[in-house]
């Protein structure tokens, strides 16, 4: 079977950039796979430059309807304290074949008075038959 919808835009900036003035977040990742049988993972890690008060990340799992991006999972939050990376792993979420789907991810530090946060996105990936 084709793919349900014309392909997703490819975006600009691949995977969107934090702002250049943060001084604790550092970095942020998200990616998806397929494992076969209609099932999916989604994964996500987000880096700073040095142990903070709290670091996390959230994932959202987002199917291409052939016009815009839907959220068809939200997971909770990862956030963890006085450390230096936090990341998340969700496995057997229901995809269905034909259709793209990407994760769009949410990473934020707080350090002290400090608040850094930004959204970064994996590529999107085409589920098989």
């Amino acid at each position: 079977m084709a793919a349900q919808t014309p392909p997703p835009p490819e975006i600009v900036t691949p995977f969107t950039q934090f702002d250049p003035n943060y001084v604790y977040l550092e970095n942020g990742s998200a990616y998806i796979s397929y494992s076969g049988n209609g099932k999916g993972s989604i994964s996500g890690e987000t880096i700073a430059t040095r142990r903070v008060d709290k670091i996390g990340v959230q994932l959202v799992l987002q199917r291409w309807t052939g016009k815009e991006w839907i959220d068809v999972y939200t997971g909770e939050n990862a956030e963890l304290s006085d450390v230096s990376r936090s990341n998340k792993t969700i496995d057997n979420l229901s995809v269905s074949s034909g259709y793209y789907y990407r994760v769009k991810s949410t990473h934020w530090i707080t350090y002290g008075s400090t608040k850094e946060d930004g959204v970064r996105y994996s590529s999107s990936l085409l589920i098989p038959d």
